[in-house]
C-alpha cells in the first residue's frame, strides 16, 4: 500500500495539473526556474537556525548542530502528500545530483528531509519513499521521531500542520538554508525554490569559509 503511495507522489509530482493544498504556494511551469538565476545572490542572516536532534530510517541520530562546517537545506515533507511535497523532493534530488557533480555533496553539503506526520510515515516507509527519489546518505538523509519529541521542532521552523477532510495535511511546503556557521539564510517557499538556483545559493554561502 505505501509503495502505491510513493509511486502516487512521484507522479503527481510531475503532473502539471496537481493542486497543491492551501498552504502550499503555486510551482513554476514545470522544467522553467521559478525566476531568473543570480550567481552572486544577497543572502542575508535571518536567524540561529534552530538545532534538533531527530532519527533517519535507520535508527541513526543525525544532530544539526553537527553539521557545523557544511551548507544544510532542510526541507519538511510527508508521504502521502498529493503534490507539493514530492514536487519538493523532485528538486532536492535534482539539487543532489548537481551538488554530487560537482565534489560538494557530501562534503560540503547536506539534504535533511523531515517528515511533518510521524504517526503515518514509519520508518520503513520513510525508507523507501527516500530510495524512490534517489536519495542517499550521509549526503541526504530522511528523518523523524514520534509526534512528542518532533512537535517542538516544527513550532521552532513554524511547521505548522491542519489536518483536511481528504485526509491530507495542509503546511508550509518551505526549505531552509542554513549556512556552515548554523544560521538560516534563506527560506525557500515552493514557488520560489529553484533547484538550480539553489546550487548558486550554496556555493555563494561556501565561498564565505573561503
Amino acid at each position: 500500500m505505501r509503495r502505491r503511495l510513493v509511486a502516487s507522489a512521484l507522479a503527481a509530482a510531475l503532473c502539471a495539473g496537481a493542486a497543491p493544498a492551501s498552504g502550499h504556494g503555486p510551482a513554476a511551469p514545470r522544467g522553467e526556474p521559478a525566476g531568473p538565476r543570480t550567481a552572486m545572490p544577497s543572502l542575508g542572516v535571518i536567524r540561529p537556525a534552530p538545532d534538533f536532534t531527530l532519527r533517519d530510517p535507520a535508527g541513526q541520530a543525525v544532530r544539526l548542530a553537527d553539521l557545523r562546517g557544511r551548507v544544510a537545506l532542510v526541507s519538511f515533507i510527508y508521504l502521502s502528500c498529493p503534490a507539493a511535497c514530492p514536487l519538493v523532493t523532485q528538486k532536492l534530488a535534482r539539487l543532489q545530483q548537481r551538488l554530487r557533480a560537482a565534489g560538494l555533496l557530501p562534503a560540503r553539503v547536506t539534504l535533511l528531509s523531515v517528515t511533518v506526520d510521524p504517526e503515518r510515515d514509519s520508518a520503513p516507509a520513510l525508507a523507501r519513499y527516500a530510495k524512490a527519489f534517489g536519495a542517499g546518505a550521509p549526503g541526504w538523509r530522511f528523518l523523524r521521531e514520534d509526534a512528542e519529541h518532533l512537535r517542538p521542532v516544527l513550532a521552532a521552523y513554524d511547521e505548522w500542520t491542519r489536518p483536511l477532510a481528504t485526509g491530507e495535511l495542509d503546511h508550509p511546503a518551505r526549505v531552509h538554508l542554513i549556512d556552515p556557521r548554523g544560521r538560516v539564510r534563506e527560506i525557500y517557499s515552493l514557488a520560489l525554490f529553484d533547484e538550480g538556483q539553489a546550487e548558486l545559493d550554496v556555493r555563494a554561502l561556501l565561498r564565505e569559509r573561503e
